[in-house]
């Protein structure tokens, strides 16, 4: 079987051309491969063959006492003289030594193929390896966390602060550059002129789940998630009233229905209200007019959805 060793690392392939000090040190498998020849160079010229792998039998007589070749018996006999079990881990945690494991072993630490397709490598080799599935489950984890991440992030509207809510009134255009808007679109959002209940939204006519130019129809609750929404402090009160509802109805809903219809809103007013202070929570939950909490009840109840 054929195996590539020009694939040297840099700094060894230096020392197989440089003048070594110490030659006995098998730095490469160039060197190792070299001293293999060297050691069965009698015997490839006694068996008449050109196998790396050859050897002597003291009691066979004849041609046949010039072997040539390795296979599992070899591994084996040289595991049961050096004391490695041949069939179960010992005691000690010995593991055996034997041409399967060998394979294994070397596919896993190279992951290329030998003498096989890349398929079977995946999918006989690597799919059985202890030691391969803990490192996929790890690559997997952390692509899924990056993945959670990055849609966090996607999903998070951006929240408008007090500060540049109160700047809105003495300097509209410098307040408008800082939020990346129009200062005629900031001003509806600062007066409430374009709540959507829980948000402030830039722009109803460009939605997307709509054609452009066609008023958007989802459901305020989707505004949670809109690309089009801000949060403002003014709507802090009925986010909160919302997040609470949401609460109580996860304590009375089976947990089924519960997460396909509330369980991302929930996350996302979590997201939102997180950014205020509790003692602006706080406020802001006092601050509940009655006719704010019969909104949200109506709210979550889907009165105020298209039919």
């Amino acid at each position: 079987m054929v195996t590539p060793v020009e694939d040297v690392p840099e700094g060894l392939a230096v020392l197989l051309v440089a003048d070594d000090p110490e030659p006995r040190l098998f730095r490469s498998p160039l060197r190792v491969y070299q001293l293999l020849l060297e050691l069965t160079q009698l015997a490839r010229h006694h068996g008449g063959h050109g196998s790396a792998f050859a050897g002597f039998r003291t009691q066979t007589t004849g041609a046949k006492r010039w072997t040539r070749g390795a296979d599992a018996k070899n591994i084996a006999r040289w595991s049961a003289q050096h004391g490695f079990p041949t069939q179960e881990p010992t005691k000690d945690g010995v593991e055996p030594v034997e041409a399967r494991r060998l394979r294994q072993t070397g596919i896993e630490r190279k992951r290329r193929p030998v003498a096989h397709t890349r398929a079977t490598m995946n999918d006989h080799y690597l799919s059985r390896s202890e030691d391969v599935a803990t490192q996929s489950r790890v690559v997997v984890a952390d692509a899924l966390r990056s993945q959670v991440a990055a849609a966090r992030k996607r999903r998070s509207i951006t929240v408008l602060p007090a500060t540049l809510v109160a700047r809105a009134a003495s300097d509209l255009e410098g307040a408008a550059r800082d939020a990346d808007l129009d200062p005629v679109v900031l001003q509806r959002l600062v007066s409430g002129e374009q709540d959507t209940v829980l948000t402030g939204c830039t722009d109803h006519l460009n939605s997307p789940g709509a054609p452009p130019g066609e008023p958007c129809a989802e459901s305020f609750l989707a505004c949670l998630g809109c690309e089009n929404a801000r949060a403002l402090p003014h709507q802090l009160r009925l986010q909160i009233a919302a997040l609470d509802q949401m609460s109580i109805l996860r304590v009375h809903t089976d947990a089924a229905t519960w997460n396909a219809r509330h369980a991302v809103h929930h996350e996302r007013l979590e997201d939102l209200v997180s950014q205020y202070h509790q003692s602006e929570q706080d406020q802001a939950r006092q601050q509940l007019t009655g006719r704010q909490s019969e909104m949200i009840n109506n709210l979550m109840v889907g009165r105020m959805d298209l039919r």
